[in-house]
């Protein structure tokens, strides 16, 4: 039996069996009237990105506005000071900080509690050793129970389908949450479950298809997510990942930070890859804290500087010939770069103020690596986007924004070195009259992304019906 699993119910585990009356009554006695107590948990991924330019972090920054949107989280004692901003905005979100425990036959000692300094290749590893945090998280939930303070549903980024046995022994509904579109998410989940072998193994451009979700979209294997294309059949690691996955698909259902506008096709009808389950839509959630300039890390530079600066340019110019590059430490900058580009771009030097920069009125586009995070602060701010998908979910969301006609790809991989001639004529062509059905398009959609979110709007009302579902099963 491999040693991240011990103690779990097998494959067969049945669904979660509603509190009885009592416990119903108890869970409605905690001090927190009648909304439900829910546990959220995260895989801690703060991985840095360039963008043209401002920084984001990874999955742990949508969860945190779930549980903001909610009413609480669970997270590593090292990983408690990412959540301050989300604790300030919203005192009445309580978190609880568990200790992570060792996983010497997976990690090195010292690997930390996140992925932000993790070499690559220790990510899946790093993925699977988190399940060591199944006892501490299960002492923390029969305690809190014990105190009156009955948990009601377990909601788990899909990184962690390990949960969902941990709420099956609880006797409670677990809820998988996407950090990625809802393409992506039905897309991985059918990949783990039915294993597409390669015909040609050596040709990194055939074809994977998705004949059941809608549009029979198929990609590249080379675009397919890394951690699919590590699988090995019969490796730990590799198994482990995939019963994740698995498990994930025997949740009541699944929430997505995305929104109805920009996915109608994949969260408006249940999907096979999906096991037919409701996905609630319930994004944008990059506004559900109010305080946006530390998203993600504390930024290098005050939001203020910046739209100093940017207040030079005319409305919707920045990207032709000035950008603000963010630029990660090691990363090597010739020396005089800064004064001699100063009227043209802006240097700056770690974490920058990302939410406050596409909202600026100078800002007409949005050179991107696609990751979601960074898609959706785009779509919110009405800003069209020029793409340049590297890895993970980049090229599904990359796919999405170009069918959406609010995005036109420059380039794609990790590895890319774009010829400068034809990026410069493919950002001029942008910011021109060329551009312009593309620009109005996406202030439409930031229109729409808008209305999502308020009173009677698309995830406004998933959001709403999710609660109910939590609040019936008290």
């Amino acid at each position: 039996m491999r040693h991240t699993f011990t103690g779990y119910p097998d494959d067969g585990t049945p669904p979660f069996v509603p509190a009885s009356g009592a416990d119903r009554a108890g869970a409605r006695s905690c001090g927190e009237g009648s909304l439900p107590r829910l546990q959220i948990f995260s895989l801690i991924r703060v991985q840095p990105q360039k963008i043209a330019r401002g920084v984001t972090a990874g999955t742990t920054r949508p969860a945190n506005d779930e549980a903001c949107t909610l009413r609480g989280g669970v997270v590593t004692a090292g990983n408690a000071p990412l959540l301050a901003p989300l604790v300030a905005a919203c005192p009445s979100v309580g978190v609880a900080a568990l200790p992570l425990p060792s996983a010497p036959r997976l990690l090195p000692l010292g690997s930390g509690e996140n992925t932000k300094d993790l070499p690559r290749h220790l990510f899946r590893p790093f993925m699977v050793s988190l399940a060591a945090l199944r006892a501490p998280l299960l002492d923390w939930c029969e305690s809190a129970q014990q105190r009156g303070r009955r948990v009601t549903a377990v909601v788990s980024d899909f990184f962690t389908g390990w949960k969902r046995p941990l709420a099956a022994e609880l006797g409670v509904p677990h809820l998988t949450f996407s950090p990625s579109c809802a393409l992506h998410l039905a897309m991985s989940h059918a990949l783990w479950h039915h294993l597409p072998r390669r015909r040609r193994p050596d040709d990194a451009e055939e074809a994977v298809a998705f004949p059941e979700i809608p549009g029979s979209p198929s990609f590249p294997w080379r675009q397919l997510s890394v951690l699919f294309r590590q699988y090995v059949a019969g490796d730990e690691v590799s198994e482990a990942i995939r019963q994740f996955f698995l498990w994930n698909l025997d949740s009541a259902c699944f929430v997505t930070n995305s929104f109805a506008a920009l996915e109608a096709p994949y969260v408006e009808r249940p999907l096979p890859d999906l096991a037919s389950k409701r996905v609630f839509a319930v994004g944008p959630l990059s506004d559900a804290v109010a305080t946006s300039s530390d998203r993600g890390g504390k930024p290098a530079v005050a939001p203020a500087s910046v739209a100093a600066w940017l207040d030079a340019f005319p409305d919707g110019s920045v990207v032709s010939a000035a950008f603000v590059w963010a630029v990660r430490p090691g990363t090597a900058v010739p020396d005089g770069f800064d004064a001699a580009t100063a009227s043209r771009g802006m240097v700056v030097r770690g974490w920058a103020p990302q939410v406050e920069i596409l909202r600026h009125r100078a800002v007409g586009w949005f050179l991107t690596h696609c990751g979601w995070n960074s898609v959706l602060e785009a779509a919110a701010a009405g800003v069209a986007m020029l793409t340049w998908p590297m890895g993970a979910d980049q090229f599904t969301d990359a796919r999405l924004l170009a069918e959406a006609g609010v995005a036109v790809p420059v380039a794609e991989g990790a590895d890319a070195v774009p010829d400068a001639g034809r990026m410069a004529g493919a950002i001029a062509a942008a910011v021109g009259k060329e551009g312009e059905p593309v620009r109005e398009r996406a202030a439409e959609l930031g229109k729409k992304a808008a209305a999502a979110v308020a009173e009677g709007g698309s995830s406004r009302r998933d959001l709403e019906e999710l609660v109910e579902m939590l609040a019936n099963v008290v």
